[in-house]
């Protein structure tokens, strides 16, 4: 005898297991350069892609935070990075020795640890921007109106922005006070042409 299935079961673990294999359609896209990629830095650049386009980062030894501006999308990356031991060595090394009240140079062997550099990329779920006391959000796609206009209003000098991490988590970034000077240029919208007649 054949097992009987719940149909309607079956569906909705096909769904759930899609659900969980799919990225989330709002997600911050990574960024298209790394901290080390040659491009100018706070400064507006001629991209094929995207048009006028600015590049922003903000690192240290172990971690690095890059974005890009565009009409067409705000990406970012947000690197860390660590050594991590990987085996030992044994190594001749000297020192110097008191014998017969003079010092020799002593050979002796030591155990030296092997690292190897590691590095882990995510990208936020979300960008929260806070101007004249609300709070804007951009999670994906071309940059909306509203935000657009917000932040080719942003006030000169350096921001900070937050981001929203899938655990919900946050960390604020400082923005460069360059790239939010770009701002003004590339998120400007045009007024509409005149009209004519009725």
């Amino acid at each position: 005898m054949r097992p009987k299935y719940n149909l309607g079961y079956l569906v909705l673990g096909i769904s759930s297991l899609l659900f969980a294999l799919t990225p989330s359609a709002y997600a911050v896209t990574p960024a298209s350069v790394n901290q080390d990629a040659g491009v100018a830095w706070s400064s507006i650049v001629e991209n094929p892609f995207d048009g006028k386009i600015v590049y922003d980062k903000h690192f240290s030894d172990d971690f690095a935070f890059v974005t890009s501006w565009s009409k067409q999308g705000i990406n970012a990356t947000y690197t860390e990075y660590w050594s991590e031991v990987v085996g030992y060595r044994r190594v001749w090394k000297t020192r110097s020795v008191r014998r017969d009240d003079h010092y020799v140079d002593e050979r002796y062997s030591d155990r030296e640890a092997i690292t190897e550099k590691r590095s882990r990329s995510r990208s936020p779920k979300s960008l929260l921007f806070s101007y004249q006391g609300k709070i804007y959000t951009y999670n994906s796609g071309a940059v909306d109106p509203e935000l657009s206009a917000i932040l080719a209003n942003f006030p000169a000098g350096s921001t900070t922005i937050r981001a929203i991490w899938n655990n919900d988590q946050t960390s604020d970034f400082p923005i460069g006070s360059g790239t939010v000077d770009a701002w003004k240029t590339i998120f400007k919208t045009d007024p509409p042409p005149p009209r004519f007649g009725n």
